[in-house]
């Protein structure tokens, strides 16, 4: 018993230590419109054929696997740019027995946010703005991002600005921004502050988020692409964004698919 006590007290001290010996780090706006620059290009090659024509990057990469009802997730993106790293993955599969109006309600109730995504967010809130209409939901969410290692844990206070737009009768997308990304001085204390938003320690700078939804074959393809831009991987922390990216883009997709099937 003391030697797994002994054990416990030094895994809890090396995590302390390597949290702290992580050096905050400045957001150049070079990097930011690096990384504009890349969300430009995603939303023209990408959203716009597909609000014309329902095209989705599965239809020409391994769409047979898509019909298992498994996640299929492919990196698109992810390596250094301009003193900050680009992380990109897409993922896609297809649900039975479910409608454009299934991922709706689950994607819009931000109430059971918590319950849909845990343990990833300790809070969620959201509100429908004043200028939404029926064909383009525009919504505000304020969601506290929880993410923890066995080394450390990082929380963020966000804000996000979220378009779910009828596109055509048998396809809907949502289109989401982080307008804020706020670091939790004290990843556990709500009320310690934040780091400066730019001289934080940079593992999530900014973040866009798109889904797609087709209608096919009495069911639902699915895409969702993560775009994330965090600071340069220091060696040995590669994994922090790219490991990270492409495990979130599966989990969403699996949450999503237990919400759906749980209503």
């Amino acid at each position: 018993m003391r030697l797994l006590t002994a054990c416990a007290a030094a895994i809890a001290l090396v995590a302390t230590l390597h949290a702290s010996l992580i050096p905050t780090v400045h957001l150049d706006e070079a990097t930011v419109k690096a990384y504009q620059d890349y969300v430009n290009a995603f939303e023209k090659g990408v959203l716009e054929p597909f609000n014309q024509s329902g095209k989705m990057w599965i239809d020409s990469e391994k769409k047979a696997n898509l019909e298992s009802g498994k996640p299929l997730v492919e990196p698109r993106r992810n390596e250094d740019l301009v003193h900050g790293s680009i992380h990109h993955f897409s993922g896609a599969m297809h649900l039975n027995g479910v409608t454009i109006e299934s991922i709706r309600k689950v994607m819009q109730d931000y109430p059971h946010y918590v319950e849909i995504f845990r343990p990833d967010l300790g809070s969620a809130f959201g509100t429908k703005e004043p200028d939404s209409t029926a064909e383009d939901e525009h919504f505000k969410a304020k969601l506290l991002l929880v993410q923890t290692t066995l080394w450390m844990s990082v929380s963020y206070d966000t804000l996000y600005d979220t378009h779910y737009r009828r596109v055509a009768p048998d396809r809907w997308t949502a289109r989401s921004i982080a307008l804020y990304i706020k670091e939790l001085k004290d990843p556990k204390n709500l009320n310690g502050g934040y780091l400066p938003e730019g001289d934080d320690h940079g593992f999530l700078w900014r973040t866009n988020t798109y889904w797609f939804a087709r209608e096919r074959n009495g069911g639902l393809d699915l895409q969702v692409d993560s775009l994330a831009l965090s600071r340069p991987n220091p060696t040995g922390f590669a994994w922090w964004g790219t490991r990270r990216s492409r495990d979130a883009v599966d989990k969403m997709l699996k949450d999503v698919k237990a919400a759906m099937e749980k209503n």
